[in-house]
C-alpha cells in the first residue's frame, strides 16, 4: 500500500535566511533515501514546507514496505577460496557465513578475471518505519552545520532545539523517534493566535490544519501573499514599493501569518541621502521602502506583522516609533561624515590593512592611481579624472556611515564627494568601482568607473595570486572569481580590445614593487580570468564545444574572444554548416593520420582533378578574404567566407581520393588539405564544433 509521507519537525524560530535551504537539504536527504530503499518512486510528487517554527516534507505514493529482493554477491576468487588439498579457507569460510549458506551451497561465477564464489541471497523488504527512521536521522545529520545547536543532555545538533515531530503516513502515526521525541500527529500552530496543539488526521490535511491555525506553511505561497500584500498597500497610498526578491524571502522567513501594514516618517529624514535611509530599512527592520511616481523616496514605509492585530493603528504606530531612532542615526551619520572631506581621511588609510604582503588599504590606493592612470586610456578615460576618482576611492571605508551600512561603500562615496565640490565623473567613478557588485547586477557605465573598476579587480587578482592565496575548492575568502568575472563583464560591455596579457602584466609591474610577481603568476592570472569568461559565455547559453573551437583562433582580448564565440555559435547553430564541419573533423583526422609535420606548400601543377583545383583556387580566394575579415574585427564576414568554402571543399572529399597509393599525389593533396584546415583555423578549429 502507498500513501502520502509527511514528516514535520517543530523547532524554536529558525534563522530566516537559513529556511529555504534547510528544507530543501531536509526534502533532498528523505527523498534519496526513500528512493534509495525502493519505498518511493523516481518520479513521485514531493515538497517541503517551512516556516519561522517548522520544517516539513510531504513524499506521496510512499509504500508501506520494500519489496523482497533478491542480492547476488560476488566472494573471494575460487583459487584464493581453497587450498590445495581442497579445503575451504577462511575466505570461503567467511563468505558463506556472511551470506547464510554453507561452503558446499555456493556457486560460481565466470568472467574474464577467472572464477569466483557466488551467492544469490533473499533480502526480505523492510517496513517503512523501520527504514525510515534511518533515512530520517541521515537526512538530519546531513544538515548540520557550524551554527548547529545541542540542547538539554541530547549529542544531536540542529540549528534550533526541536520541540515537536510529526511522522505520519497517510493517517498512522509512524513509531519514529527524534532528538529524545517520539513522532505524533500534534502540531503547533500561530503562537498567538492558535497557541493550543492541533491534531492532523491524514498527511493530506497538512496545509489546511495549520491554515486553521494561522500557519501558512507552503513558503511559496506565503511569500506570494505578502508580494501581494505590499503591492496592494502601496497602491492605496499611490506609491510604489521596489520587485526587491531577496527582502521578500527574508520577510516570507520570518512571518508564518502575514499582515501588511504602511507606517510614515518625518519627512525632514529624506534630507539625508535615500540610499543611506534604504539600507537603514532594509537591513535593519526588514521594511520595504514606497516611492512616488518620480521614483522619489516617499517618507512612507511598508512592513509585514506576523499577526491580525485588534488595534492595526496601536500596531503601526508601533512601528514607527521603533524605525524613528535607525533613521535618526543614519542623519547623525550623515552630517558628521561631512563634516570632515574625503581627501582628509586618505592618511588614515594606511591604518586599514589589505593583506599582509600586499600592505594597507592605502598602498592598494597609490597602486590603484598609477593603474588607473595606465588603463584610462583604454576605456577612453581623462587620465586626471581616473587618478582623482583612485585616489578618493576608498576614502568612504572610514565613514560612519559606510561602518554601520557596509553595502553603502562607494555610493556614499560618491555623495560625500558631491559634497566636497569634486567633479561629477570623479564621484560617479567612486561609486561605480564597486560595479558589478553581484554576478549579474549592475556594470559601470562612466569611463573613469570602468578604468577603476578593472584597476581595482586586477590589483587585486595578481597581488592575492602572488601572495600564493589563490582560491582553492570552494575557499574563496577574497571573492576573485566574482572579481574575474566582472573584469570579464566590464571589459566585454566596454570593448576594450587590448590583450588580456598585457592588462595583466599592467597591474603586474604596478605591484613589483611592492611584491614579487612572476611571469607564470601572470600566466595563471590570465588563465584564470579566461576560465570565468568561458564559465560566463556557457551561461549565456554557448556550447562548450563552440568555445574549444573559437579559443583556437587566437583572439586574445576578451571583447574579440566573446565576438568569435558569439559568431562560431551561429555558425555551428546553421544546418547548412554540418557537412563542412564534418569534412573539418575528416581533414584534421587525415592529417592527424599522416603523421607528417611539415606539409610544405601545395604544387599547383599536380592539381590533376577538377575538384582540387577548384578546392585549390577557393582556399586562396578565401585566406586574403579572411585575413581583410579579421583585421577590421568582422567575424562574422570572416565565417562567412569560411561557408563559401562549402561547395568546393564538399565536391574535394567527395571525388578526390587524398591518400592516393601516388606518393606524390598524396603529398600534394596532404598539403592541400593543410593549407584549407591553416585557412579554418586562423578563426577558430572549426573540427571541434557540435554539442559535447
Amino acid at each position: 500500500m502507498s500513501r502520502e509521507l509527511l514528516i514535520e519537525l517543530g523547532c524554536e524560530e529558525l534563522p530566516a535566511r537559513a529556511l529555504r535551504g534547510q528544507a530543501e537539504g531536509l526534502l533532498d536527504g528523505v527523498l534519496s533515501g526513500l528512493r534509495d530503499a525502493g519505498l518511493a518512486a523516481d518520479d513521485g510528487k514531493a515538497r517541503w514546507f517551512a516556516t519561522p517554527r517548522r520544517l516539513s516534507v510531504s513524499v506521496a505514493d510512499v509504500a508501506t514496505r520494500q519489496p523482497d529482493r533478491v542480492l547476488e554477491r560476488k566472494g573471494p576468487a575460487e583459487q584464493a577460496a581453497f587450498d590445495d588439498s581442497g579445503q575451504p579457507t577462511r575466505a570461503a569460510l567467511g563468505f558463506a557465513r556472511s551470506v547464510g549458506l554453507d561452503v558446499e551451497q555456493l556457486d560460481r561465477i565466470e568472467n574474464e578475471q577467472g572464477r569466483w564464489l557466488y551467492a544469490e541471497v533473499k533480502q526480505e523488504g523492510q517496513t517503512l518505519a523501520a527504514v525510515l527512521q534511518d533515512v530520517l536521522e541521515k537526512a538530519v545529520r546531513g544538515l548540520a552545520s557550524a551554527r548547529s545547536m545541542r540542547w538539554s543532555d541530547r549529542s544531536e545538533r540542529f540549528l534550533r532545539p526541536v520541540r515537536w515531530l510529526v511522522v505520519l503516513h497517510g493517517d498512522d502515526v509512524l513509531p519514529i523517534e527524534l532528538f529524545g521525541l517520539h513522532a505524533g500527529r500534534e502540531t503547533r500552530g500561530h503562537r498567538v493566535h492558535a497557541p493550543e496543539p492541533s491534531s492532523i488526521a491524514s498527511a493530506s490535511e497538512y496545509e489546511s490544519v495549520l491554515e486553521k491555525a494561522r500557519v501558512i506553511a507552503d513558503f511559496e505561497a506565503r511569500k506570494a501573499r505578502i508580494a501581494e500584500q505590499v503591492a496592494s498597500e502601496a497602491g492605496r497610498a499611490g506609491l510604489k514599493a521596489d520587485d526587491d526578491d531577496a527582502l521578500l524571502d527574508e520577510v516570507t522567513g520570518l512571518v508564518e501569518w502575514p499582515v501588511a501594514c504602511t507606517g510614515s516618517f518625518d519627512p525632514a529624514f529624506l534630507e539625508v541621502p535615500p540610499e543611506a535611509l534604504v539600507s537603514a530599512m532594509r537591513i535593519h527592520q526588514k521594511c520595504f521602502p514606497l516611492y512616488d511616481a518620480a521614483g522619489d523616496l516617499a517618507p512612507h514605509f511598508i512592513t509585514v506583522a506576523n499577526l491580525d492585530s485588534l488595534d492595526r493603528a496601536a500596531m503601526v504606530h508601533g512601528y514607527e516609533r521603533v524605525i524613528r531612532p535607525r533613521l535618526a542615526d543614519a542623519r547623525f551619520f550623515f552630517d558628521q561624515d561631512r563634516a570632515t572631506p574625503l581627501e582628509q581621511r586618505v592618511e588614515g588609510l594606511e591604518a586599514m590593512q589589505f593583506q599582509d604582503r600586499l600592505g594597507s588599504i592605502a598602498d592598494k590606493t597609490r597602486r590603484l592611481e598609477r593603474l588607473a592612470v595606465e588603463l584610462a586610456p583604454a576605456f577612453e578615460a581623462a587620465p586626471e579624472t581616473a587618478f582623482r576618482a583612485a585616489r578618493l576611492s576608498k576614502c568612504d571605508l572610514l565613514t560612519e556611515m559606510v561602518g554601520e551600512f557596509p553595502e553603502l561603500q562607494g555610493t556614499m562615496g560618491r555623495h560625500y564627494a558631491l559634497a566636497d565640490g569634486e567633479a561629477e565623473a570623479v564621484a560617479v567613478a567612486i561609486e561605480e568601482h564597486y560595479q558589478p557588485r553581484q554576478a549579474g547586477g549592475r556594470l559601470p557605465q562612466g569611463e573613469a568607473g570602468r578604468a577603476l573598476a578593472v584597476a581595482d579587480r586586477l590589483d587585486t587578482l595578481v597581488g592575492v595570486f602572488a601572495a600564493g592565496k589563490k582560491p582553492k575548492g570552494s575557499k574563496d575568502p577574497f571573492a576573485l572569481r566574482r572579481a574575474a568575472l566582472g573584469v570579464v563583464r566590464i571589459l566585454d560591455d566596454a570593448q576594450v580590445d587590448r590583450p588580456l596579457s598585457d592588462l595583466v602584466e599592467r597591474a603586474a609591474e604596478v605591484l613589483r614593487d611592492r611584491i614579487e610577481v612572476a611571469a607564470d603568476v601572470v600566466a595563471e592570472v590570465v588563465e584564470f580570468i579566461e576560465e570565468r569568461l568561458r564559465a560566463w559565455m556557457v551561461d549565456q547559453g554557448l556550447d562548450v564545444n563552440t568555445l574549444k573551437a573559437a579559443a583556437a583562433g587566437n583572439a586574445r582580448s576578451v571583447p574579440a574572444s566573446a565576438r568569435r564565440a558569439r559568431s562560431l555559435q551561429r555558425f555551428a547553430d546553421d544546418p547548412e554548416m554540418e557537412s563542412l564541419i564534418a569534412a573539418n573533423k575528416r581533414a584534421a583526422n587525415l592529417l592527424r593520420q599522416s603523421e607528417m609535420h611539415d606539409f610544405g606548400e601545395v604544387r599547383e601543377n599536380s592539381l590533376i582533378l577538377d575538384a582540387e583545383r577548384m578546392l585549390f583556387d577557393e582556399v586562396c580566394r578565401a585566406e586574403a578574404e579572411v585575413s581583410r575579415a579579421l583585421s577590421d574585427g568582422d567575424d562574422d564576414r570572416a565565417l562567412a567566407q569560411l561557408a563559401s568554402l562549402k561547395p568546393a571543399v564538399d565536391a574535394f572529399f567527395e571525388n578526390v581520393m587524398v591518400m592516393d597509393e601516388d606518393e606524390a599525389l598524396r603529398a600534394n593533396r596532404l598539403a592541400l588539405v593543410h593549407r584549407l584546415r591553416s585557412t579554418f583555423l586562423a578563426v577558430a578549429d572549426v573540427a571541434l564544433l557540435g554539442r559535447a
